[in-house]
């Protein structure tokens, strides 16, 4: 079968009188088949297909066609108009099935070319068993182009590492797919009947990216048939719509066919006229011609209309249905993961539109420190059978470079961590590309099972690439509003894709390699946020236009290998952190410590490093009397160092950390400049904060330049190319800035173009050669790592270029809330919240951190001295899994006489017995109430009845604990209750929870509080409250005893839990012996950086030829540093909470029942709780007495502790659930005569990760002076008993108002749980009050309200002293 595709003509002649009605005639063996004609057209269009029987005879290599196109004439002769010939020797010879012949030309009677073309596509099916004639030639170069600028088959791309043919020399399979998709597309147009018929365009708007501009907010516009739709204003040049639009229409489908889809993208917040930012636009035929009348999910570009050459404004990504009666359209598939997609040939290209190839050169010179991949246990018999092991080299990386859907890989090195591949990898892509990132991943190569991710990370190309424009001026002034933007008065800046050399870093899951399934593996593959180091590659990028590699993957020349050294060359750095505090934990379990990492260095299961000291001691959550637990540090405090070595990237960590203080500083201002305009002060004050914003940012853009790149020697092109653009940058603003203040008429209109400055310092702040690791924090509970916090190194990272290159917490203590790896819950549940203060600077400047120091530093070598009693004597006879002398978690078996000090250091006291702290700290000291807690454990036999059991009460972890009757109330205390069953918890009703144990265990590790036949175990809380008696003023604090004189420490079983006095049921004692250590040369603080290495093991078991994990006993004994205050400050604080707004509906009567826990260092206190409300006032006035805070009153005034409230829903039955979480900055005032009143302000309430209401807060840290009273203010009036209101002059103004709501009845109810509702009720609430209407007897019979109108008095907050917030009046409905 011979089948001939007449598409259309271009140029035919015209006529003397209008133009021809062309119809075409094609003629193959005397066979002759003609088109329709087409009716007074130059440019017809026929798509008709011709088809030709060849009755099972093949075709020959002298078969041709001849196509004649004529003017058709109803009476006479069609006239000629122009002819041509075909020849289809590409067919015959097998080699092609189809031949597209387009712009053929057609020529007159005497063989001259009359101007004009057509187009065809021939196919051919051949007969069966028919063989190709190997005689005759086989061109591939006859093939005729059939690929336009803008077709997607011109966009197709040959696979990495194949070998590419000829120009325009398609393969046979894809021209027959191609052939067969263009038959169906003309036949399904032919079926048509001509005449008006109905139609349904439906348009998927998905999402934009790379749109140009800063502070932008995109709205897209879809025009089809005089229909015009727009989607939702969106913010960001990424922006995620998702929206479909349908079109109906009734129309012939030839008119349907040529009309327009048109795209238009516009910045809404532009009032100019040219706010048009990019468009698009294609006929409907081309929709209806695709396969199933569709296309699915591509990528358009968006172009200016009036300047084809101005390249691409962004990109567009849609789905496209023509649908008519009947049809059903075709499910659209969803892509799971973007960088799968070979997008390059999912693009469509305007008319005149072309993207030029490019090719991206990737060089891929070396990895570190990647962790171990690979089981030990063939290595484990080579050490058995006297081989050497090498574990830390279980891993045999290559790496995976994945762009715009294609791939490259270089060579895999074996059993290496440190490979070196000095390899190039040749992208060959589309440019400009609309994909953003080249994705880097390092696999880790298995013979059997399928490669493991080791670790991945991206490279930007928005970031280490530029147009040219992003600083030019956007919008033009058309003389109705002056524009303020950015503009450089420079057009030379744009420059291509350029990286390094420069080393990239890896996250991803811990790097403690276990034989079981990682649970964190998905953080190996990019998805979320790593949580460990993993490596870094060292790589260098570069592009070329039009050019083509010769291979995708090539060996780098040795010269470029030498080149790459001097980026390599490291230096020393130290890094220090002091923790505060540790607060705010729910799950107490086993003794907690904190590590600290920078890269690999200070990893405590890492045995590629020198041991450092750090992690912190361990310590055992105390209960904070009310909700929380906390890490009973007291005045002294744990403290980790660490020394590493790293490239010095300080030019650009400097530049940085200047462009982040001035837009802190901006942004502050304009925080108050926003909330001055809401406040509706005067001019003159408007103006005053106004001018006083543009000449704080003109002077800053004046006074903190970035610093000179001359003189660095490991620079990049990339860091000439980033400097220049930034001075351009911030030169534009600071131009724009001083136009502003001279020129501006509105002072609020002002505002977008000040937030759009502070959006592009946020860009320009952006490093991408940043070699340098995160810090990483994790805090282990025993062996076993829970939560974490990343930490970027510029932020504590000290410069000596100027104080403004310093990072922001570079040496102050901050609040910094953990959150659990890969939780999906957003950050609902906190495991703790950390007070820490880091510093990190070269090693060179490391003399500089004295003068950020606080506290006295001290460093200690500590062992334990293990005893166990044996028939009432204390000895080392019943040690079990115990050495007499070891650390603190007892596996390590320690000496006295083998300790030695590190390099630098030497000793500077003898071995003493020094009782751990926290068990000398009072759990209640700075409470005015506290409340003991015991827990009554009941056990049996699955099925049978239950008993106490051996150890009957126990604490929140299972260890032994007091009966309650033998609980004496402290002196100084009273009680206040008797104990009482906690039941609000996730408890029965008689406050029961139920447990497993599973062997080796001998507790449950969960609770539920639903009772089965198998439970084996369960618990309940008992709880006593008790109060501080009113002391004498001036009397002093009584102390608690000390404990055993002797300095030991007691527990029931060898384990964690220790107690100071002996008891009865005491088997197991310790107690710690330090020797104090001194610096040799160095003074200050800054010696302990000379910490390097570990102090001693037993050394007889390594003579004895032990190789039992050498290296890892050597490195687990490290310095123990601490930072002791010599005196603390009692604070008083007040924390004002009067109401929130919005909370999120937990119940299922679209209520909730909400209290607050207020947390603040180790002290938290509760609300109460209020009924059935999303808006609950609670007018109450927290107060802490007697918080004890250690360090500098002025160090705590410029960073003052985070007050925390977590807002819960009360139940009635089960655990409590969240609502949100809010943080407030209390106000510090140093001295209590001080006349200045907290404000309350609107804090979020943050809900996984989304805003959940808001709370009208405010809080006070008052110091007391040295006589421990102070004029504080005055006591708040009481509302009930220890229910403190919120004092005059810092409540609200309200007034009493009346609501009166017309509600007349109900409309179009849909189905309530699968069942018709019947009898309706209207509830409304407003300001925390509820009113309820009459209930409709019967919906269907009278849908109406027997009463129309609902009538409410509320307590309406009218405004707030000094500030620009006002309650909004807000009207909940609800159906009953």
């Amino acid at each position: 079968m011979l089948r001939v595709i007449v598409e259309s003509a271009t140029g035919l002649p015209k006529k003397k009188l209008g133009s021809p009605d062309p119809i075409v005639s094609v003629t193959f063996k005397d066979e002759k088949k003609k088109t329709k004609s087409i009716d007074n057209e130059v440019n017809p269009v026929w798509n008709e297909v011709l088809e030709f029987d060849l009755k099972g005879v093949p075709l020959d290599s002298g078969s041709q066609l001849d196509v004649v196109v004529k003017d058709y004439e109803t009476i006479g002769k069609d006239k000629f108009l122009g002819s041509t010939k075909v020849s289809l020797r590409d067919l015959a010879s097998g080699k092609l099935r189809s031949l597209p012949c387009k712009n053929v030309p057609l020529v007159n009677d005497n063989g001259k070319g009359i101007g004009a073309t057509i187009d065809l596509v021939v196919a051919y099916d051949p007969p069966a068993n028919a063989v190709p004639n190997p005689n005759i030639p086989q061109d591939g170069n006859a093939a005729v182009d059939a690929g336009g600028g803008g077709d997607e088959e011109g966009n197709e791309t040959v696979p990495d590492g194949a070998q590419s043919g000829p120009a325009g020399a398609p393969s046979s399979t894809g021209q027959a797919g191609a052939l067969r998709q263009r038959l169906n597309r003309a036949q399904s147009r032919h079926r048509l009947a001509n005449k008006p018929q109905d139609f349904q365009i439906r348009v998927r708007v998905v999402e934009a990216r790379q749109l140009s501009g800063n502070n932008i907010k995109p709205v897209v516009k879809v025009h089809v048939c005089g229909q015009t739709h727009r989607t939702r204003i969106k913010k960001g040049n990424n922006p995620f719509f998702d929206e479909i639009f349908f079109y109906n229409v009734h129309m012939l489908p030839s008119d349907l066919f040529e009309q327009n889809i048109s795209f238009r993208v516009y910045n809404s917040y532009s009032l100019r006229a040219d706010s048009l930012m990019g468009e698009f636009m294609l006929d409907v035929g081309y929709v209806y011609d695709e396969p199933a009348h569709c296309v699915m999910r591509k990528w358009l570009l968006l172009n200016d209309p009036d300047d084809s050459s101005s390249g691409a404004k962004g990109y567009l990504k849609v789905s496209l249905f023509v649908v008519g009666t009947g049809d059903e359209p075709p499910v659209e598939k969803r892509e799971s993961n973007d960088d799968q997609d070979d997008i390059e040939s999912n693009l469509l290209l305007p008319a005149g539109v072309t993207l030029r190839w490019a090719t991206l050169s990737l060089k891929v010179f070396r990895a570190e420190d990647v962790p171990q991949m690979d089981d030990a246990f063939i290595q484990t018999l080579k050490g058995i059978f006297g081989g050497e092991e090498n574990k830390k080299n279980l891993v045999d990386p290559f790496l995976e470079a994945h762009f715009a859907g294609k791939k490259l890989c270089t060579q895999i090195i074996e059993k290496n961590a440190n490979p070196e591949w000095n390899q190039v990898l040749n992208l060959q892509v589309k440019f400009p590309s609309m994909c953003e990132r080249i994705k880097l991943t390092v696999f880790d190569w298995d013979r059997l099972t399928g490669n493991d991710a080791v670790g991945t990370t991206y490279l930007n190309l928005t970031k280490i690439a530029s147009s040219g424009g992003e600083i030019e001026e956007e919008h033009a002034d058309n003389g109705k509003m002056p524009s303020f933007e950015a503009d450089s008065g420079e057009s030379q800046v744009g420059f291509l894709p350029v990286f390094g050399p420069c080393y990239i870093n890896l996250y991803g899951s811990p790097r403690e390699f276990t034989g079981l399934p990682d649970p964190y593996e998905a953080l190996n593959l990019g998805e979320g946020e790593g949580v460990a180091y993993r490596g870094r590659v060292l790589v260098e990028l570069s592009t070329k236009l039009e050019g083509k590699a010769d291979k995708a993957v090539d060996s780098i020349h040795s010269d470029d290998i030498l080149v790459v050294q001097k980026y390599q060359r490291r230096r020393k750095y130290c890094l220090c952190a002091v923790f505060h505090s540790a607060s705010m934990i729910q799950e107490p379990g086993e003794p907690i410590q904190f590590e600290v990492s920078i890269g690999n260095y200070g990893n405590k299961l890492d045995t590629t490093c020198k041991p450092l000291a750090s992690t912190t001691q361990y310590s055992c959550a105390v209960f904070d009397g009310n909700h929380y637990y906390y890490l009973p540090w007291a005045n002294t405090k744990p403290v980790v160092v660490l020394t590493s070595f790293w490239e010095d990237i300080g030019h650009r960590l400097d530049s940085v950390n200047i462009i982040l203080y001035i837009t802190r500083r901006l942004q502050s201002n304009l925080d108050a400049f926003k909330t001055t305009i809401l406040a509706k002060v005067p001019d003159s004050q408007l103006t005053e904060v106004w001018m006083k914003l543009l000449n704080q940012l003109i002077e800053d853009l004046d006074s903190f330049p970035t610093p000179d790149l001359e003189g660095r020697s490991n620079l990049t092109s990339l860091d000439i190319q980033i400097k220049k653009l930034r001075d351009s940058a911030l030169t534009s603003i600071k131009v724009a800035a001083r136009r502003m203040r001279e020129e501006a008429r509105e002072i609020p209109d002002t505002v977008p173009d000040i937030e759009s400055w502070a959006d592009k310092l946020n860009q320009l702040a952006d490093e991408p050669q940043n070699s340098m690791p995160d810090v990483i924090i994790w805090m282990l509970r025993g062996e076993k790592r829970v939560a974490y916090s990343r930490i970027p190194a510029h932020q504590i990272l000290y410069s000596t270029y100027s104080q403004q290159a310093c990072g922001q917490h570079c040496g102050q203590t901050r609040t910094i809330f953990l959150k659990y790896p890969m939780d999906k819950t957003k950050g609902l549940k906190v495991p703790v919240q950390v007070r820490v203060n880091m510093w990190l600077g070269l090693s060179a400047h490391e003399k500089r951190f004295n003068a950020f120091s606080e506290g006295t530093f001290s460093v200690f070598a500590e062992l334990y001295e293990n005893q166990a009693k044996v028939f009432g004597n204390w000895g080392t006879t019943g040690l079990v899994g115990r050495h007499k002398f070891s650390d603190v978690t007892g596996k390590l078996k320690l000496k006295q006489e083998y300790f030695m000090p590190p390099r630098g250091w030497k000793w500077e006291s003898d071995w003493f017995i020094d009782p751990e702290k926290a068990l000398l700290t009072e759990a209640d000291a700075g409470h005015t109430e506290f409340m003991d807690e015991v827990f009554q454990n009941e056990s049996r036999f699955p099925g049978g009845e239950w008993k106490a059991p051996s150890e009957p009460y126990t604490d929140v972890n299972g260890e032994k604990n007091r009966n309650p009757k033998e609980f004496d109330c402290p002196p100084g205390w009273t009680w206040e209750d008797s104990w009482t069953v906690d039941i609000n918890r996730a408890v029965d009703d008689q406050g029961w929870e139920y447990g497993v144990t599973i062997p080796p265990d001998d507790k449950p590790r969960s609770w539920v509080p639903a009772e089965k036949m198998y439970h084996v175990h369960r618990r309940r809380r008992l709880v006593r409250l008790r109060k501080r008696a009113a002391r004498p003023a001036g009397a002093a604090l009584e102390r608690r005893d000390h404990g055993d004189p002797e300095g030991w420490e007691f527990s029931s079983l060898i384990g964690w839990k220790f107690h100071q006095n002996e008891r009865s049921s005491d088997s197991f004692r310790r107690r710690r012996l330090r020797r104090k250590m001194a610096p040799e040369d160095l003074l200050g603080a800054c010696a302990i950086f000379q910490l390097e290495g570990a102090l001693g093991v037993d050394t007889e078991d390594k003579e004895k030829g032990s190789k039992e994990d050498a290296t890892k006993l050597f490195g687990a004994n490290t310095p123990t540093v601490s930072c002791s205050f010599d005196r603390s400050y009692m604070y008083h604080l007040r924390v004002y909470l009067y109401q929130a707004r919005n909370l999120t509906s937990m119940d299922k009567d679209s209520f909730s029942d909400p209290y607050a826990h207020v947390s603040f260092l180790h002290f938290s206190k509760t609300t109460e709780k209020l009924r059935a409300t999303l808006n609950p006032t609670w007018d109450q006035t927290l107060i802490f007495n007697d918080v004890e805070i250690y360090g500098d009153p002025k160090n705590v005034d410029a960073n003052p502790p985070d007050v925390v409230l977590e807002f819960y829903d009360s139940d009635q039955v089960g655990k409590d659930e969240q609502l949100g979480r809010s943080v407030c900055v209390p106000l510090v005032k140093l001295n209590s005569s001080i006349d200045q009143t907290p404000r309350l302000l609107w804090h979020p309430v943050i809900q996984k990760g989304q805003r959940a209401g808001e709370a009208l807060v405010a809080a006070e840290l008052i110091l007391k002076d040295e006589s421990g009273d102070g004029d504080l203010p005055l006591v708040p009036p009481k509302r009930a008993e220890n229910l403190y209101m919120v004092p005059q002059g810092i409540r609200p103004v309200v007034q009493l108002t009346a609501v009166e709501i017309l509600a007349w009845g109900l409309r179009n109810m849909k189905t309530y749980q699968l069942a018709a509702v019947s009898s309706p009720s209207l509830v409304v609430e407003c300001g925390g009050l509820r009113v309820e209407s009459a209930v409709i007897k019967n919906m269907k019979k009278s849908p109406n309200f027997p009463g129309s109108v609902l009538f409410i008095k509320v307590v309406m907050m009218m405004s707030l002293k000094d500030d620009a917030s006002t309650d909004i009046l807000k009207v909940a409905f609800w159906l009953k």
